[in-house]
């Protein structure tokens, strides 16, 4: 497994008198094994530098690497190619599909990846996520906690390099925010993944192997 790297990364958002600077020079290493949450006020670019490890935003200055590949001077396609192969993301409003069941999004998922053993591997996940039940039931039967749990069991099934996610405890009880931190923990030790998200949560600060600390830039 490889790292993912910010080299020199500098971004600004906004145009004209309102442009300001939310990442500037950051160089990280993102390590196989360790679970790292971004932590600080808002505005101080934790969003933006999680989407910028995705490839989804593409960084003014530095570059983006995972191992060898030169991830932000890809073109749109390679980016898509790359996260179809190495990244899982958990984003803060859940994208679930209205129609279809739990199992259903895992079969998908299963699909667009090429990887049928996700099928199997997404029921483990519902199982150690308190899902175990939630199968045949579709997204307008479960609760905000439910679908961020299900949002994050289907991006596990395919087991990503890079696991990236965005307060995934946000809409959690204090109970099932500690089970996701303790699986996010155990996801990146014991497979030697990459897990960052950016988090406020006591639970999720206390389960990463490291936090990272922004400020306004």
């Amino acid at each position: 497994m490889s790292a993912l790297r910010l080299e020199g990364v500098a971004h600004a958002m906004g145009e004209g008198a309102a442009r300001r600077a939310v990442l500037a020079k950051a160089d990280r290493a993102f390590v196989p094994g360790r679970f790292a949450c971004l932590t600080g006020p808002s505005g101080a670019g934790k969003t933006t530098m999680l989407s910028i490890l995705a490839g989804v935003v593409l960084p003014e200055e530095g570059v983006v690497r995972h191992g060898a590949v030169a991830v932000s001077a890809l073109g749109e396609a390679g980016r898509l190619d790359w996260r179809r192969r190495q990244v899982g993301m958990v984003f803060q409003t859940n994208r679930l599909i209205d129609i279809l069941t739990v199992d259903e999004h895992l079969q998908m998922v299963a699909r667009l990846r090429g990887r049928p053993e996700a099928v199997a591997a997404g029921r483990d996940w519902l199982v150690r996520l308190g899902l175990a039940d939630k199968g045949s039931q579709r997204p307008g039967q479960l609760s905000g906690g439910e679908k961020a749990r299900v949002a994050l069991a289907q991006a596990l099934a395919v087991e990503p390099a890079v696991l990236l996610a965005d307060e995934p405890t946000a809409a959690l009880d204090r109970a099932n925010a500690e089970m996701v931190a303790a699986a996010l923990h155990t996801y990146a030790e014991r497979e030697g993944r990459i897990v960052v998200a950016v988090s406020h949560d006591a639970a999720m600060i206390g389960a990463a192997h490291d936090e990272v600390r922004l400020e306004k830039a």
